[in-house]
């Protein structure tokens, strides 16, 4: 095992794009947040829209500030020290010493523990060998992956 002083930690976490969901959230629940839940059109054309009403549907716009927290807290992170996760509520570290390996289900990495196994959030297949290099030499250098071309259309065509 190589000393934990040369290797850098690595911080995994959703993309900032993930921010935009939140967005498209907001504009999906404040109608349904400010307008009455008996409320029908007439068709005489005299009311030209839904009053506003303040009711239990305010409750629908915690979905929005639920997914910001979501995505503002999800992580992962690395160095050689061990494995912290940290979820909406609350956070677990794992020193190396008890992590016995990692385990893969398609794209999703566990740390395996000895009493079950835990779920690496942000963490996937292709970032392993970042993992590998954060972890200060505690799991094997992986190669990192090679990305995958789609074929260019000038050889598809005939």
């Amino acid at each position: 095992m190589n000393s934990g002083s040369e290797a850098a930690p690595a911080v995994f976490r959703l993309p900032r794009t993930s921010y935009l969901l939140v967005l498209f959230v907001a504009f999906g629940t404040v109608p349904l947040a400010f307008t009455a839940a008996n409320f029908h059109f007439d068709g005489t054309g005299a009311s030209q829209g839904a009053p506003a009403v303040y009711g239990w549907q305010l409750v629908l716009l915690t979905l929005p500030l639920l997914a910001l927290v979501y995505i503002a807290r999800t992580a992962t992170f690395v160095d050689a020290t061990g494995i912290r996760v940290r979820a909406l509520f609350g956070s677990r570290q794992m020193p190396w010493t008890a992590i016995r390996g990692l385990s893969t289900d398609k794209r999703t990495v566990y740390a395996v523990l000895a009493d079950g196994a835990v779920r690496l959030p942000c963490v996937h297949v292709n970032t392993l060998a970042a993992l590998a290099r954060a972890s200060g030499g505690h799991l094997p250098e992986i190669a990192d992956p090679r990305p995958k071309f789609a074929p260019s259309r000038a050889q598809r065509r005939r």
